[in-house]
């Protein structure tokens, strides 16, 4: 519940407290008086967008402030343990950010909605105009459907969700289909060119060996032959050989003559196996133009491969190995294709089953809701008018987050007449009470312990105006109200006849300016405030008479 609102700088008002209590609390006063401002400080409380232009001129800052008690739960981490009661707060600088307290410390101000938004909500004015709108009304059949339906559209949101995630995969899939074949093509042509080369780094890397020999083979023949004549028997071999004979014939016993016989025998069979290597090397080399020319078309293709995917044989083969993994990726890719195809489709079946699940909850609950409203119609002067809550599917749009269903509230206002929707079908009074009436059933069902209600009654009077203030009361205090805390803004004196508290907002002049204060009406002084909001004098007995009937009827009503 709402303690104490206190509300300086905003708007007319300089500095105003209003004490709160359980029950049903009017405000009223003048037109420009700026009871309004009281909602607007509540609505900055729930963490509404903050208006510099709402800083009253001459001010430093605009401040709202509120002491709920018992804290809420969500208030938890915000408080010390001790706290019994939770001060709020929203500072409006003239320039600048705004600021949000919450049990004294500085708080972010989406806080606040987290903080008091389950516990307070306010029906500001004009809700018919914002209640043909058709997300509103899909809004307020599901808030009216309760909590299983709150659960199953939870659960569509959920299956909505990853039908997006699947569908928006399979969307990217197809956009790069054409690319991914592309690449798939030509990674495979190259794969399959590296893969026909049968590359062998250790065998490749003596082609130029072999092409060097094969290129000069009648050079190196002629050159052999040459080198191994001279170093023959005819050749180089003749003098050693005489050299090594002279030394055998000396017959001397001398340990350096016997290392040098050893040595030059050492010569001569190394001239003799010298001279037969270099005719055996001479011998092995054949002019081969065919073999040549197959060394140089491998020659020309590892040139070819090394331009096209590595500086040498290595890089060309690493090449090759990321190409296969690419080329994997991609044609997994292909299969996943198949893969999420399935997964779509039973994501897609999944979200229409619970499409269903969904309109059949808003369907139970439009028969509902249009029974209860035309239940509050007619108690608001509305006889003989049906409101419908039509659901409508359209399985074959495109699903959206809150599911297939195109939700219209219909009112047909009088007997005879076709229902149409809301917009067109009444009058503003008759919108307005339609509004309300949309508004108390749904409260019937919130768990939101403190409702606001700015100046619903716009448009109404009389016998209609009492009927508002009779529901207004039992939503405070009767079965479906659970003790709620009603606070309403109101120009009517059959409305404010229903309050337990009575605030009036008073408007006057102090230094040359325009400065509003509020006041509680006491008991005995209800009677002549509320003559005085019929228009006439607070102490003129007539209107006193009519106040005090007004004050005994509210009571009757509701006691019955």
């Amino acid at each position: 519940m709402l303690d104490e609102l206190h509300i300086r700088g905003l708007g007319v008002i300089e500095d105003a407290v209003l004490q709160l209590a359980p029950g049903l609390t009017v405000v009223t006063g003048e037109t420009g008086a700026g009871k309004t401002m009281v909602v607007t400080a509540l609505q900055l409380l729930l963490g509404a967008r903050a208006d510099t232009a709402l800083v009253r001129s001459g001010e430093p800052l605009a401040l709202a402030e509120a002491v709920v008690s018992p804290p809420p739960a969500e208030a938890g981490e915000w408080m010390h343990p001790d706290d019994e009661v939770l001060i709020v707060s929203r500072e409006i600088p003239a320039s600048g950010r705004s600021r949000a307290r919450i049990g004294g410390r500085l708080a972010p101000v989406s806080v606040l909605a987290d903080v008091l938004g389950r516990h307070v909500e306010v029906h500001a004015q004009h809700e018919h105009v914002r209640l043909a709108r058709p997300e509103v009304q899909r809004a307020l059949l599901d808030r009216f459907a309760g909590e299983a339906h709150a659960r199953t559209l939870q659960h569509y949101a959920d299956a909505y969700g990853h039908w997006r995630e699947l569908a928006g995969l399979r969307e990217r899939l197809e956009q790069d289909a054409r690319e991914r074949a592309r690449d798939l093509d030509r990674l495979r042509f190259e794969v399959e060119e590296i893969d026909a080369a049968e590359l062998d780094p250790t065998a490749d890397a003596d082609l130029d060996r072999q092409l060097d020999l094969l290129a000069n083979a009648e050079q190196v023949q002629l050159a052999a032959a040459t080198a191994a004549q001279a170093l023959g028997s005819d050749g180089a071999g003749e003098p050693v050989g005489v050299a090594l004979d002279a030394l055998r014939r000396l017959d001397v016993t001398a340990s350096v003559l016997d290392e040098l016989r050893t040595r030059a025998e050492a010569v001569a069979v190394e001239l003799a196996e010298l001279s037969a290597d270099v005719r055996d090397f001479g011998d092995g080399v054949q002019a081969d133009p065919q073999r040549l020319a197959e060394l140089q078309q491998r020659r020309a293709l590892l040139t070819s491969l090394q331009r096209k995917y590595g500086v040498d044989l290595a890089a060309v083969l690493g090449y090759a190995d990321e190409a296969r993994a690419r080329l994997d990726a991609l044609e997994r890719a292909d299969a996943d294709a198949d893969d999420l195809d399935a997964r779509l489709d039973a994501a897609t079946t999944e979200l229409q089953n619970l499409a269903e699940d969904v309109h059949r909850g808003r369907g139970v609950a439009a028969v509902r809701l249009s029974t209860e409203v035309d239940r509050h119609l007619a108690d608001l002067g509305m006889p003989h008018a049906r409101f419908t809550v039509e659901v409508a599917a359209q399985p074959d749009t495109a699903p959206t987050r809150h599911g297939t269903d195109r939700i219209t509230f219909l009112l047909a206002a009088n007997p005879g007449e076709p229902a149409r929707p809301l917009a067109q079908a009444a009058s503003g009074g008759e919108r307005s009470r339609v509004s309300l009436a949309v508004e108390v059933a749904l409260a019937d069902v919130d768990d939101a312990r403190v409702l606001v209600f700015d100046e619903v009654d716009a448009g109404i009077g009389g016998a209609t105006a009492l009927a508002v203030g009779e529901k207004l009361a039992r939503l405070a205090h009767g079965r479906a109200g659970r003790g709620r805390q009603v606070l309403c803004v109101t120009h009517l004196a059959q409305l404010a006849a229903f309050a337990d508290v009575h605030h009036v907002v008073e408007k006057g002049l102090a230094a040359g300016r325009t400065v509003t204060t509020t006041r509680r009406v006491a008991d005995d002084d209800r009677a002549g405030e509320l003559a005085r909001m019929l228009g006439g004098d607070a102490t003129a007995e007539a209107g006193l008479d009519h106040a005090r009937e007004l004050l005994a009827t509210a009571e009757q009503r509701r006691a019955g």
